[in-house]
């Protein structure tokens, strides 16, 4: 979130934003989270997916 708490990612305001993705067809989004210094990797939890676990963090 930025100052004004709004979301720091591509989100629903996205140019390129789709509710339906289509087989075949690939669309990237970012999101940009704060997390401490300490933190080097994360687990990523999509509903409907199994998690990614150990994603660097840089």
């Amino acid at each position: 979130m930025n100052g004004e708490s709004e979301c720091l990612c591509s989100g629903d305001t996205s140019l390129d934003f789709k509710e339906r993705i289509e087989p075949g067809e690939q669309v990237a989004y970012w999101s940009m989270f704060s997390v401490p210094s300490d933190v080097d990797t994360i687990t990523l939890e999509i509903p409907g997916f199994d998690p990614i676990e150990d994603i660097p963090i840089s």
